[in-house]
């Protein structure tokens, strides 16, 4: 509602200063609102009418000619309706005042209105331009004041799941298990007790460093996996077995920090792992575009040990729940590529490489330019 008065008063206002104008320089008089009120009137409710008829011809184009797709045939409908209707509200002001007011024998119509009409077809123009400028301004601040909380939205929520990762990989349980198999190989082998506790910094400090980045390369993450997964088979020994293969070893392409390691570690949590079933874990490129985390699905039926069926039931009660869904929503708010998942004969999921910025996201376009802003700015300051 209050926008509805604004926009009355602003019309009214406009129509009254260009009557006065177009008035004043016909004649050189300032017009007394006593003798003219019945002009001014008709022409505040003409230009309201233009106003109101210029809003509802915005509604329709924002809907099939909006400003961010087609900006200068959107610009060019606008300013062509708003001096058409123009036009047409001068036409019905002549006949309707103008003529019956104003006109003698002396001179014609045509003759009395041509200076007026000509000025008034100015200030049309000029003011149409600049009500399309603004329109396209304000349109303008709020897709940028948009991607700005889009883009502080899709930030945080990738902090919440960025910390969500980091504190899987930071749990106690994970820890616990560590040092307790380090305290087993120091009497055991004092050489993989040292290889081992090397493996546990680097995966610690691969933690550490990527703990605020939003893409990783392939190649450090599984370079992450290996030293992972070494500690892994150190307590496992030959119940588990991880291939990577030799062709993702020129691949080139970023992933959200973690996204392996997870898959991996989630095929060690929700698989019942024995002698007479390994764990079998395969990592390759899927289509040149995506790599592809596999492993054998192990029936809980199928281990005769009731021990490992409640050891496997512990490790799951465990799990912070984080796993697919966090790999999805991580994507979500990167790309409009997604995961795949199957679960055949095998367990597979597949994740897409982003190998440049065409395939990102807008909101995260403008969140990474906006921070290198703020990064040069803190620079200097």
């Amino acid at each position: 509602m209050k926008k509805t008065w604004r926009n009355i008063l602003i019309s009214t206002l406009l129509a009254i200063a260009v009557y006065l104008f177009v008035f004043y320089s016909e004649t050189t008089l300032f017009p007394k609102f006593i003798d003219q009120w019945v002009g001014i009137l008709l022409a505040a409710v003409l230009v309201n009418l233009i106003g109101w008829g210029m809003i509802s011809l915005n509604t329709v184009l924002n809907k099939y000619v909006p400003w961010n797709n087609k900006i200068t045939l959107r610009f060019i409908i606008e300013v062509s309706s708003g001096i058409i209707l123009s036009a047409i509200a001068a036409v019905i002001f002549i006949y309707v005042f103008v003529a019956q007011v104003y006109i003698n024998d002396e001179l014609t119509l045509v003759e009395f209105i041509y200076d007026g009409a000509i000025k008034f077809g100015i200030l049309s123009v000029v003011i149409i331009y600049v009500y399309s400028l603004i329109n396209f301004s304000i349109f303008s601040y709020n897709q940028y004041s948009v991607g700005q909380i889009e883009a502080i939205t899709s930030d945080r929520i990738q902090l919440d799941l960025r910390f969500a990762a980091l504190k899987s990989q930071l749990n106690p349980h994970f820890l616990f298990n560590a040092l307790n198999t380090v305290s087993s190989l120091i009497y055991m082998d004092i050489k993989l007790a040292e290889d081992y506790i090397r493996q546990l910094a680097r995966t610690y400090d691969y933690i550490l460093a990527t703990d605020d980045a939003k893409l990783i390369a392939l190649q450090d993450e599984l370079e992450m996996i290996r030293g992972y997964f070494f500690m892994q088979k150190t307590r496992y020994d030959d119940r588990v077995e991880l291939n990577i293969s030799k062709e993702l070893k020129n691949t080139i392409g970023y992933i959200p920090p973690f996204t392996l390691q997870i898959l991996v570690e989630n095929a060690l949590k929700h698989s019942i792992i024995s002698e007479e079933n390994p764990l079998k874990i395969e990592i390759f490129s899927s289509n040149n575009n995506r790599v592809a985390v596999k492993n054998n699905i192990v029936d809980k039926h199928e281990s005769s040990s009731s021990m490992n069926y409640l050891l496997n039931k512990q490790k799951e009660s465990e799990s912070y729940k984080i796993g697919l869904s966090n790999i999805r929503s991580r994507y979500k708010f990167l790309t409009d590529k997604s995961i795949e998942v199957s679960s055949d004969n095998d367990f597979t999921v597949s994740i897409p490489l982003i190998k440049d910025d065409d395939e990102l996201k807008s909101s995260i376009l403008l969140l990474n330019s906006t921070q290198s802003i703020m990064n040069k700015e803190n620079k200097y300051s």
